[in-house]
């Protein structure tokens, strides 16, 4: 099995400040498995988003341009996307990909920060967004940006998780109970507008805050169970390490020690290795008209 590092570790969970944008982050790795293991759920997800033949979409924080070929299939050869990223590695990393595909000359990729997006108003029929409004200054002020850009009755799309409730996993409940307490302490530390980081919940309460309306919610789960493929180990180890290395300094030493064991792929009870291992997470899609 590849194990990550700790810095890899940090999947979908490294802030957009202090990123360096000409580096790929530490979780592409792991954020490319993902997005391999879980394909065929996440683009099940996208094929159920309100879109027509010939639409244009903007793909925010597009990252390695997964989304934005799924995009590009559903609006056809005579729409567009266009994918927005404040990374020019992860850009090359999405044209890349959408070269493989037959979709590419429907792809367009540029520069852009949520914070004030190089676009007209009123611009796109939806604009999507995957995975990453958790991890900005202002949620709220983001999905404005968004539903500036997109036309009179068009669509935001927000594809989320909540932190704390994303993954089901085979391990004690008391551990369990332990360490999403010791999560939550974490975040409460970390950073004043806690509920960001499970904003998934409340898709619908933010769609209004930023006057989008007609809320539909759809949810989907994804189970990984023995044995595991290489992506979804990569994947599965990496979300361990993280949760591990951000309730580790607000677990009890005991339950430290419990946590520690299951991670460690030496001890007889790795997570991972369990031959009846079962996990399903939960993926969150919301959208909202103008």
């Amino acid at each position: 099995m590849q194990m990550v590092s700790q810095e890899q570790s940090a999947f979908g969970n490294e802030v957009r400040s202090g990123l360096d944008t000409d580096a790929l982050p530490a979780y592409a790795p792991m954020l490319s498995a993902f997005h391999r293991a879980c394909a065929g759920p996440l683009q099940a997800l996208v094929n159920d988003l309100p879109l027509q033949l010939g639409a244009r979409v903007l793909d925010m924080a597009c990252g390695d341009g997964v989304y934005s070929v799924w995009l590009a299939e559903r609006v056809g050869s005579s729409g567009q996307v266009v994918g927005v990223d404040i990374a020019p590695a992860y850009l090359e990393v999405a044209r890349r990909h959408a070269n493989t595909t037959p979709f590419a000359a429907n792809i367009e990729l540029q520069i852009g920060d949520i914070a004030g997006l190089p676009f007209a108003d009123d611009e796109f029929d939806l604009a999507w967004c995957a995975h990453s409004l958790y991890s900005l200054p202002d949620p709220i002020t983001a999905l404005r940006e968004l539903r500036r850009v997109v036309r009179p009755g068009g669509t935001v799309a927000i594809l989320e998780n909540d932190t704390l409730h994303h993954m089901l996993l085979p391990w004690p409940a008391e551990l369990e109970l332990a360490v999403r307490q010791a999560q939550l302490d974490a975040l409460r530390e970390s950073s004043r507008a806690t509920g960001k980081f499970y904003i998934g919940r409340n898709l619908c309460g933010a769609f209004k805050m930023a006057e989008l309306h007609t809320c539909h919610v759809r949810t989907r789960t994804i189970d990984h169970h023995a044995p595991l493929s290489d992506d979804e180990r990569l994947y599965l180890d990496s979300y361990l390490r993280d949760v591990a290395e951000r309730s580790g300094p607000y677990l009890e030493a005991e339950a430290r020690a419990s946590f520690d064991m299951l991670l460690d792929p030496q001890s007889p009870l790795y997570l991972l290795d369990q031959p009846d291992f079962f996990a399903s997470q939960l993926e969150i899609v919301a959208w909202g008209m103008k």
